[in-house]
């Protein structure tokens, strides 16, 4: 019988589709455990579930979907726990803060994807000033020295690629309702 984690087998495809999900889960425990370390300690115990129950997901189901069940169990157990040495939140809390984190989820993802879309449609100047300030993390200054120009001149040019991009994204999630 051949290993299930074979390339393409069930294994590689299931963490194929974890590996991008996992900021978005963090994001989703995060905002129902406040304490950082908590968090964390949530996700994972939610990530090792998520790998030990890997044989009873769907494929045909929305994995992030099944992540949040998984993650949302563990932070109604975080939480019993907690309520034994203090008082904190009530479970219908939790599970009314877990859907509305699921759906800012959805929005933010939205807004992702309109504003990768407008990156796209910038000239390539604009786009790659973007790129230099935001995607390598260098400071104004830095950017302006290495195009030997003023950090005023560079300061202004940002604040107009990124109003214009505000723009656009905008106009997309008006445009999608």
């Amino acid at each position: 019988m051949p290993p299930a984690d074979l390339p393409g087998g069930p294994d590689d495809r299931f963490v194929t589709g974890l590996i991008p999900l996992q900021t978005r889960l963090y994001r989703f425990i995060a905002g129902l455990v406040p304490v950082r370390a908590d968090a964390e300690d949530v996700f994972q115990k939610a990530m090792l579930t998520a790998w030990q129950e890997r044989g009873k997901y769907d494929p045909d189901r929305d994995l992030y979907a099944w992540l949040c069940g998984i993650a949302r169990n563990h932070v109604r157990h975080h939480v019993r726990a907690a309520y034994r040495a203090k008082a904190v939140l009530d479970p219908e809390v939790i599970d009314r803060l877990a859907e509305r984190l699921i759906d800012e989820d959805e929005y933010f993802q939205r807004r992702q994807a309109a504003l990768t879309a407008c990156l796209e449609k910038l000239p390539a100047k604009s786009r790659s000033l973007i790129e230099e300030v935001y995607g390598a993390g260098k400071s104004i200054k830095d950017v302006a020295a290495g195009l030997g120009a003023g950090a005023e001149g560079v300061y202004k040019a940002v604040q107009r690629v990124r109003a214009a991009l505000h723009e656009c994204v905008t106009a997309t999630l008006t445009r999608e309702g």
